[in-house]
């Protein structure tokens, strides 16, 4: 059986992949984001510098999938918001708490905002460009309007990379 080809996207993030999953990775670490499990999703990070990280990953031509929901728990904020809003997690390696999926919250996932990942002929940094702007404008200002919003509430970022990175 033929395996379908490959976007231009995903043939560059293919044909890149040892330089792009090495530049990734730094970018993980200077923004001290929280990975959950292995790959490049549910990277879990404070809102600002998602915002942050973003724009470097457009810089890459990366794009992003979709946002998760992640609150973080700390004495502090199940002292003042009730925490925690979600199931289980990991600890905070970067401070103090620990994070809990908020499986109820709906996911921004870009393809129902007009978004074709899959789409044959999109330039890669086009794809980056459209998915990091939506994503941006969701969090900076769409997010905090939303039913379920709370300020304990980091996004986990979902990379569209090929499945086996």
């Amino acid at each position: 059986m033929q395996q379908p080809a490959l976007t231009p996207y995903l043939r560059r993030l293919n044909d890149q992949r040892e330089h792009i999953q090495a530049c990734l990775e730094s970018l993980l670490e200077t923004y001290r984001v929280q990975p959950v499990g292995n790959g490049f999703i549910d990277l879990i990070l404070p809102r600002d510098t998602a915002v942050r990280l973003i724009s470097d990953l457009e810089r890459m031509s990366v794009a992003i999938e979709r946002v998760t929901w992640w609150c973080h728990s700390t004495p502090e904020s199940r002292l003042v918001l009730g925490c925690h809003h979600g199931l289980g997690g990991p600890r905070n390696r970067n401070g103090e708490g620990w994070f809990s999926e908020c499986v109820y919250y709906p996911d921004f996932y870009l393809p129902e905002h007009g978004v074709d990942l899959d789409a044959a002929n999109v330039d890669p940094a086009e794809l980056s460009e459209r998915c990091g702007h939506l994503t941006r404008h969701y969090l900076q200002h769409v997010l905090s309007s939303e039913w379920f919003y709370r300020p304990c509430l980091h996004p986990g970022l979902w990379l569209y990379v090929p499945d086996d990175w």
